[in-house]
């Protein structure tokens, strides 16, 4: 049973087990570094200039071909191939993504080292034409909204006149404190505004009369 069980293992590793060559290699970086050259182009066009980040653009590429190399070497061994797994399996991302495509960007560019390295050119080329019209076409407006906090200091004021003007701003805005004193009252509402629209808003405010400050806060993130 135990010699069975080896023959059978030995078979398998040797059809696993292979070696790659250089033309070989050279095909699946070309192949690589076209859909890169597509998913950079998808990144761009579906970025607005404000939100467009060129650097995490490099690490998508660079993203590409490590996973084509990684790809390529767990190819050529079946125990690599479970190390190189069990080990990927700790990894754990603890990077701020602003926007939620953003992941999709990451987990395409991974895609993107299984399609060049097992040479699947139809597939790569049709998934990445496909995702990057969806990218594309899913693409915000150019304001760009900023989640803030808007802290109101006055007195002798109508609050319901503030709350009016934070009524009329886009977005979702909610109230987050309000402190009332005799004679002042402080306002912190959470709001999100363009940076266009933000100057009015403070405009508004003061000339409602009795405010002594406004501020526009960005909130503290840990």
């Amino acid at each position: 049973m135990n010699q069975l069980f080896e023959e059978k293992m030995d078979q398998l590793l040797g059809a696993v087990a292979k070696d790659i060559g250089t033309s070989e290699i050279m095909i699946t970086l070309g192949m690589a570094a076209l859909f890169a050259a597509i998913l950079w182009i998808a990144y761009r066009f579906a970025h607005t200039r404000d939100s467009y980040e060129p650097k995490f653009a490099v690490t998508l590429i660079v993203l590409s071909f490590v996973s084509t190399i990684l790809m390529d070497l767990i190819q050529t061994n079946l125990a690599l191939s479970l190390g190189m797994l069990g080990s990927l399996s700790i990894v754990r991302f603890r990077t701020n993504i602003k926007d939620p495509r953003d992941i999709g960007f990451i987990i395409w560019s991974m895609a993107i080292g299984i399609a060049a390295a097992t040479e699947s050119l139809l597939i790569g080329l049709v998934g990445s034409v496909i995702l990057a019209t969806v990218m594309i076409l899913t693409k915000g407006s150019g304001a760009r909204t900023n989640q803030m906090l808007l802290i109101v200091r006055g007195s002798d004021v109508d609050l319901n006149r503030i709350q009016a003007i934070v009524d009329h701003m886009e977005g979702t805005n909610t109230i987050k404190a309000k402190n009332i004193l005799s004679d002042s009252f402080e306002l912190v509402y959470e709001v999100n505004v363009s940076d266009a629209e933000s100057n009015d808003v403070i405009d508004n405010i003061f000339e409602l009369g009795g405010i002594d400050s406004v501020n526009l806060l960005a909130p503290h993130l840990s």
